[in-house]
């Protein structure tokens, strides 16, 4: 074939010829016929471009497929094992095939992909031949020289593909759970489920993935580009262009070594930051070698035995990079068991080389050995967000135990710019409050609340025996928070503090000075409620006292604005784990019934022993909140003429 010729395959599909990439460089190419962009699938010479019109592919003495210009030869295929009656073919799958006379295979373009995988070709690697099937970046969009990104699977049998800078790990895509990858939940999609058909075969010899399509009029193909990102690419003719249906890595966080170890990364901000107890090991937290133990672990036993800091809302990370060759550095999931909170605890503990570990609902023990790699920082409302604990050297607790000097040199400044400005502010309210006097309802100040001062139920609370004066006087322990303090405590109510919105008003949280956390639900302007309805139905509401009902702490009612103040619940709705993407928010059996039981005992107590005649008709999952021992609480039922609602 010269230089000026092309190979079509038989349905037109695809076309084999030398064509240049924008310069004099002469490549010879697998590209797609029936697109109108002509893409390019596979590049024989793409470390060694030809130039001129001389060029020529032909198939020498020896049976091998050869690139010809002058004196100057490519060889494009292996030796094959015959040369007798051999030929080329490009099929319409865009394989390029020797065939010997039998028309057996001899050799083959889809065991050399470049930067293109297609249906029908592997992905994986041979153990009986040493052969890798993996994919290659372009240098550039004008060189298929290889780049600086390789997409290859993992051989410690996991089955996982990784994507690779050099010998650093960008980014994982989990095991193989049989339908799909685990981190790549969009492949089980119902879009892109129902229109491909993924398969990953194993056996002594050999191991890899494969896909293809249900209907063979798609056209698709999946590439890795010259930035590092994998793209599944389907044709749309009737826009006559290529569309993207996913894309991985989707974030900054969830490439691998973003942040590098002992980092968590946040994709709110896009950087990284050193865990408590490490410090930066290079010129930035991140890419420049991550963070490093500024004090290290003592594995001892007694009073300098090793602890953990809690860290919440966080995506799992993965674990220590472990030599499998001596090439690359592959990261290894955390080991699982199935124990109690206490016994995994103790496991990590009692275990130097564990660095971190993690307790589930579903009863499962997660422990992390090594450098901790790929930690995220979630937002206080993903409902994906977890827990992990870190393990520190004793000396980095403030225990009274002799913490390090120079902890004290940077805390104190630290307390003073902190503790001097509050304190003026503090003293300030308090002599403004002082000088208003006593009035019917003083508002106060709930940066100062102190929420184990809560108010209690007597019998006379709703007897009707005492006259309207001496009842308002016994009303006004009942906290009315001051507007300002409110703002100040949920930072004027900013979006980053809003935790969601029901039909009532969004609902914010809020932080006291002593560092306790509450829950504001700011009532909407056009609520049919008065002021004084408003705050006589919110004081019976506060003086119900039951360890299922969330408590409601006090109120707000000045500047025209009606707002509630709840305790917090950490975990969220229970509608969150029963209907929440992620299987590892699972409740186990045992704390599904601790939770129906005390649904039950908070319903029971509104309906037949609580002193007023209340009916709580809105009993579902996102109106029942957990606390951080997972205890559920009753929210969202309302009064009016002694009916909750």
């Amino acid at each position: 074939m010269t230089a000026s010729g092309q190979l079509t395959s038989y349905g037109n599909a695809f076309e084999l010829g030398f064509f240049s990439l924008g310069s004099t460089n002469v490549y010879l190419v697998i590209r797609m016929k029936n697109v109108a962009t002509k893409d390019i699938v596979w590049v024989a010479n793409r470390d060694l471009p030809f130039t001129g019109s001389s060029t020529i592919l032909t198939i020498n003495d020896d049976g091998c497929l050869v690139i010809a210009n002058g004196r100057a030869t490519y060889r494009v295929s292996d030796d094959p094992s015959s040369s007798q009656n051999v030929s080329a073919t490009l099929l319409d799958s865009g394989n390029l095939v020797l065939r010997d006379g039998n028309m057996d295979i001899l050799w083959q373009s889809f065991d050399y992909p470049s930067n293109t995988f297609l249906p029908g070709m592997k992905f994986g690697y041979n153990n009986k031949t040493g052969k890798v099937w993996s994919l290659t970046s372009w240098l550039d969009q004008a060189d298929p020289n290889k780049g600086n990104f390789v997409l290859k699977m993992d051989p410690k049998k996991s089955n996982g593909v990784f994507l690779m800078r050099g010998t650093e790990i960008l980014w994982m895509s989990g095991p193989w759970n049989g339908y799909g990858f685990a981190f790549m939940p969009e492949m089980l999609s119902p879009y892109i489920f129902n229109y491909f058909n993924y398969s990953m075969y194993s056996d002594e010899n050999e191991t890899y993935f494969s896909y293809s399509v249900y209907n063979s009029s798609v056209i698709t193909r999946f590439i890795i580009d010259v930035t590092g990102h994998m793209r599944e690419l389907v044709w749309f003719e009737e826009s006559q262009q290529w569309m993207s249906i996913w894309s991985e890595p989707r974030q900054f966080c969830e490439v691998l070594n973003s942040c590098g170890p002992f980092s968590s990364c946040s994709e709110d901000t896009t950087s990284c930051r050193c865990l408590r107890g490490f410090y930066p090991s290079g010129k930035q937290q991140g890419q420049d070698g991550g963070c490093m133990r500024r004090v290290a672990l003592t594995c001892g036993n007694g009073d300098n035995r090793d602890m953990f800091f809690r860290m919440n809302d966080v995506r799992y990370p993965v674990s220590s990079t472990q030599k499998i060759n001596s090439s690359y550095n592959f990261p290894s999931g955390p080991q699982v068991s199935n124990s109690d909170a206490k016994a995994c605890r103790e496991a990590c503990l009692s275990n130097c080389a564990c660095s971190a570990y993690a307790y589930n609902t579903s009863g499962l023990c997660l422990r992390w050995y090594g450098d901790i790699l790929g930690l995220e920082q979630l937002s206080a409302k993903d409902p994906n967000g977890r827990t992990i604990f870190i393990k520190l050297a004793a000396s980095e607790f403030d225990n009274g135990r002799g913490a390090n000097w120079y902890l004290w040199i940077i805390s104190i400044p630290i307390v003073l710019l902190v503790f001097l400005p509050s304190s003026y502010i503090v003293i300030r309210r308090k002599k403004r409050f002082k000088n208003k006097g006593d009035r019917e309802d003083p508002s106060q100040d709930i940066l100062l609340f102190d929420m184990e001062m809560s108010i209690t139920t007597s019998s006379s609370d709703f007897s009707g025996s005492e006259n309207p004066r001496k009842r308002k006087r016994k009303d006004a322990p009942f906290p009315l928070f001051s507007f300002d303090s409110v703002s100040l405590a949920t930072d004027n109510f900013s979006s980053e503090n809003k935790l969601g919105e029901g039909g009532f008003g969004p609902v914010y949280k809020g932080k006291l000075l002593n560092g306790q956390e509450i829950a504001v639900k700011r009532l909407s302007k056009w609520s049919g409620q008065g002021l004084e309805e408003l705050k006589n139905e919110t004081m019976l509401i506060a003086k119900l006292q039951h360890r299922n009902l969330v408590r409601l702490l006090g109120c707000c009612l000045e500047q025209g604005e009606k707002i509630l103040i709840y305790e917090f619940m950490p975990n969220k709705s229970l509608d969150s784990f029963l209907f929440g993407s992620n299987s590892e928010g699972l409740l186990d059996w045992g704390t599904r019934v601790r939770i129906i039981e005390g649904i039950a005992q908070g319903l029971l107590y509104l309906h037949q022993f609580s002193r007023l005649r209340i009916i709580h008709r809105d009993p579902k999952a996102s109106n029942i909140l957990l606390d951080g021992e997972m205890n559920p609480q009753n929210i969202r039922f309302w009064v009016g003429k002694n009916v909750w609602w």
